[in-house]
């Protein structure tokens, strides 16, 4: 069941669904739509299993553009949105991720990571966490915003992150202030979404365990 959240950093029940098999194999994948940010206090997050996964256009730390139904196009693809490598919710993530990427090899699945910093920012976090996985930059933010996980900070949380020293205006590749939620789902081989976990609750994230036995199941 999947349950709407009432603000930013409260914590609510994750958005969970899991599935073993889609019901449609059509190939075409739906190009991320021009969608405003969704606002977390009147939607619940993310896509859902079954759903098509959307294409978006993504970045390496070098400036090349990547397909996003390229890289799933294979085998199965587990596709993590983060905040930043200035968010340690989603460094402790990143790290638990390294420490299983043997275990999702072993199923047959791949792992990137999306983020709104720019290329260089995520190539700092790549460095830092020595990340065996490919983590792009989702500059224009039209993956999280296809993917139903995108939000505009509010004023409040945006002087409260200020006086931490983060300004995600400088931080972020689209200048903007906006983010995405924690996300994150598997994608076979077809483009049909296997899982798909989301939450507006900023301390939360799916559990590794569970994403790699979609994976299993999605081969």
């Amino acid at each position: 069941m999947r349950y709407k959240a009432l603000a930013i950093g409260t914590l609510v029940t994750p958005a969970l669904l899991l599935s073993a098999c889609a019901t449609s194999h059509d190939t075409k994948a739906p190009t991320a739509a021009a969608a405003p940010p969704a606002d977390p206090t009147a939607s619940e997050p993310g896509l859902h299993v079954g759903d098509r996964a959307p294409d978006a256009t993504v970045y390496t730390q070098d400036g090349k553009a990547v397909s996003l139904k390229s890289l799933y196009a294979d085998a199965p693809l587990v596709v993590t949105f983060y905040r930043g490598g200035w968010c340690p919710f989603c460094n402790r993530a990143l790290d638990k991720w390294q420490t299983k990427l043997d275990e999702l090899h072993a199923a047959g699945g791949q792992l990137v990571a999306l983020t709104p910093e720019s290329p260089d920012h995520a190539a700092e976090t790549i460095d830092k966490h020595d990340l065996g996985y490919s983590v792009y930059s989702d500059s224009s933010m039209q993956a999280a915003k296809a993917y139903k996980v995108l939000f505009e900070v509010d004023p409040d949380t945006q002087a409260k992150y200020k006086g931490f020293g983060i300004d995600l205006a400088s931080w972020n590749s689209s200048g903007q202030w906006t983010l995405p939620a924690p996300g994150t789902f598997v994608i076979d081989k077809h483009g049909v979404i296997q899982y798909a976990w989301a939450d507006w609750d900023y301390k939360k994230r799916a559990d590794p365990d569970e994403v790699i036995a979609a994976v299993r199941a999605a081969r």
